[in-house]
């Protein structure tokens, strides 16, 4: 099954848009092992006013959440205070140096509090983190739209200033421009109520699809072909059904093994029925205020607005990829869809066609039919702790650090903690959560907790993802999609915590352009399919290593529905952006999705499909779902050095980690791209994956 990233985090609220425009023998890894004594980090000397974190602070209670709120809040208006009362010169020392402080404290207000509002076991923690990051997105909101803090930003003579502290004045000043601090005065006010509205709109859009999962019921005949671990796993009542939920964890199983249509199309259809009709309300409120707020400032709608600082800077650059992209692919698309639809109708001669929940089920099945992949026996080799283990090693070898467990704090007890050393020098903090639970985030994702700052923080962020959790009985048998999604999140992770050493908080982390943000996790997915890498790690309960001939017939039954895959991505993105590129006043969410779905699906469309209400990407990318195939077109160009010299190449993911994982946003992304390749990028090596 190739990797879904439609299931990924939708990351993330409006706030992250001002300050991302302004992440051999011996192993690395060492588990529990040999803790060393974290190295403090220094206070920068009369920069910072903060005091520095030696760790991320971890929510205990709704107490906690509100008096990060509170305090960061406070010291945000007195440095704002101090920057507009400057009656002389503005300098780099008292008015950048503040604005970097303001930019820190909206971080630590925001980074974890959207963490604790998707993950932490106390609903009354996750309500006031949420209501912590409505507060900060109101001052924040009122911060872009001062016109002292603009004039000061203006007044500050650039001459004076290095090449980065340069940028973060352009990109603060482009930031302020798009939110309209130089509009007149009740302009300014009706785009913060705007602003404001989308914060509470696209909150309530998120929190629609995280609480309404779904079950169903099903007989054991209904549910055959499923693996023994999941049956087991999943008990008949007195009645003999057996309670299916929509949680990733059961509904990818369900649609990859059961044999019944009847079934698959089932948990299909509650699948895409959550938060519906809720967020046909929520959606159309949303696009209004969207539209609103991109029309006051200038633009013709949001998808214009939304691209202006990103790579491909317009509409008509989105609407041409998404084009090419589907033209490319088109063709091989009908082609599998022929071949896939021959095995359904052996299956069911009066098969009318060929839907979404047919996908998995027959394009594995075309895997085993060609290529003699069965998906249930690849998975006795990716138990979850080899896996975990696995990519910590495999990181730590090819970039030199190390990974320690560590007994910090956590919000929940599956909830693991590790520190990042580079020789004996502590770098970064991040957490893992990886198991599904009440009340938590039903995706994966990478939640950037703290960007580093130079000499004040540490970066820290967390893994989120919700795959099965072991126990002494059930060594928690992954398929390789969720070894594939492993890889790709814990590439957003080392982005986000090897950009930790610039001084400007909005050139550390994962503070690029959005568009390119998906391309290092993108990459990172190859590794999941190198047999020299997997090797490391990809053993059975006999402690045998997994086939190489095995993982070449992997590789090559990958190919098996790529054209399928890339057209409903293509479908996703030509979604997103349709509904933000039209005046919502009289759009018909519903039959808009039908009519998109209709040019680029390849599927046959049902009734009562209502996909668009729990789309969550409509919320946190909004117009910009096509990031994901533009970043995969770069990835695809960043992959030919490592294939060429070796995914474990030591020199290859050093260069590729000073050019392009260490710079942030310190640089524009297609220069990174430029100095790590030696070339601008280009579509020859995407172009050659999509005909392999």
């Amino acid at each position: 099954m190739a990797h879904d990233p439609t299931i990924e985090k939708e990351k993330t609220v409006k706030y992250w848009n001002f300050l991302i425009a302004m992440s051999a023998a011996t192993i690395g890894f060492s588990g529990c092992a040999q803790k060393q004594e974290p190295v403090q980090v220094p206070q920068a000397a009369h920069v910072f006013s903060i005091e520095p974190l030696s760790m991320p602070v971890v929510f205990s209670t709704a107490a906690d959440a509100k008096n990060v709120c509170d305090t960061n809040l406070r010291h945000v208006q007195r440095l704002k205070g101090e920057i507009t009362a400057i009656s002389g010169k503005h300098t780099r020392e008292n008015t950048l140096e503040k604005l970097n402080e303001i930019d820190i404290a909206f971080e630590r207000m925001m980074g974890v509090s959207e963490l604790m509002a998707n993950t932490h076991p106390d609903k009354d923690v996750r309500d006031e983190a949420e209501a912590c990051m409505q507060r900060a997105a109101k001052e924040l909101t009122a911060i872009q739209m001062d016109p002292d803090l603009y004039a000061s930003v203006n007044a500050v003579d650039k001459t004076t200033l290095d090449g980065k502290a340069k940028r973060f004045v352009d990109k603060t000043i482009e930031a302020y421009k798009l939110s309209g601090v130089d509009k007149d005065e009740a302009t300014r006010k009706v785009l913060a109520d705007l602003d404001a509205a989308i914060v509470q709109s696209g909150q309530d859009f998120d929190k629609n699809i995280r609480n309404d999962r779904k079950t169903i019921q099903f007989t054991a005949e209904q549910l055959a072909g499923l693996p023994e671990d999941f049956m087991k796993s999943h008990q008949p009542d007195a009645d003999g059904k057996i309670t299916v939920s929509t949680d990733n964890t059961d509904y990818f199983p369900v649609l990859n093994y059961a044999k019944d249509e009847n079934t698959r199309r089932a948990i299909t259809e509650l699948f895409n029925s959550r938060a519906y009709p809720a967020n046909d309300v929520v959606f159309k409120k949303l696009l209004n205020e969207r539209y609103q707020y991109a029309t006051t400032l200038g633009f013709e709608n949001w998808a214009a607005y939304n691209a202006y600082d990103k790579m491909a800077k317009d509409t008509k650059t989105i609407a041409s990829f998404i084009e090419e992209i589907a033209k490319l692919t088109e063709p091989r698309a009908k082609a599998e869809i022929e071949e896939l639809m021959a095995l359904k109708r052996a299956d069911n001669p009066d098969a009318d066609g060929f839907y979404a929940w047919d996908r998995f089920y027959y394009t594995e099945a075309l895997k085993r039919q060609k290529y003699d992949v069965d998906a249930q026996s690849v998975r006795q080799y990716f138990a979850y702790e080899k896996v975990k283990r696995g990519i910590l090693s495999v990181a730590s070898r090819i970039y030199g650090v190390t990974f320690q467990q560590s007994d910090r704090p956590v919000w929940h007890p599956s909830v693991e903690a590790y520190d990042v050393y580079e020789g004996d020098t502590l770098i970064a903090r991040f957490y893992l959560d990886m198991h599904p639970r009440e009340g938590k985030y039903g995706h994966a994702a990478s939640f950037g907790m703290y960007s580093g700052i130079e000499g004040l923080q540490l970066p820290a962020a967390t893994l989120v993802c919700n795959f099965p959790e072991p126990t002494p009985s059930n060594p928690a048998l992954m398929e390789h999609n969720d070894v594939q999604t492993f890889f790709h999140e814990f590439g957003h992770l080392l982005h986000q915590l090897f950009a930790g050493r610039h001084h400007w908080a909005k050139q550390s982390g994962i503070n690029c352009e959005w568009d390119f943000v998906e391309a290092p996790s993108q990459l990172f997915e190859d590794w999941a399919w190198d047999y020299d890498v997997l090797k490391m790690f990809a053993t059975n309960d006999k402690g045998e290593v997994i086939p190489k001939d095995l993982v070449e017939r992997m590789k090559q039954s990958d190919n098996v529905g790529k054209g399928v895959h890339n057209m409903r991505q293509i479908s996703y993105a030509a979604l997103s952006y349709t509904y933000h590129s039209v005046d919502p006043k009289d759009i018909d969410l519903q039959a808009t999705m039908n009519d998109v779905f209709a040019k680029y699906s390849p599927f046959k469309q049902y009734e009562g499909d209502h996909t668009f209400a729990s789309f969550g990407h409509l919320n946190g990318y909004s117009s910009m779902y096509y990031t994901y195939m533009w970043s995969l077109s770069i990835a695809k160009d960043l992959a030919v050095p490592f294939h060429k010299n070796g995914l474990l190449s030591t020199d290859t993911a050093r260069k590729y980690r000073e050019t392009i994982l260490s710079v942030g946003g310190a640089q524009d992304a297609k220069d990174m791209v430029h100095n790590f390749l030696g070339r601008d990028y280009n579509l020859d090596a995407f172009k050659a994956w999509l005909t392999e």
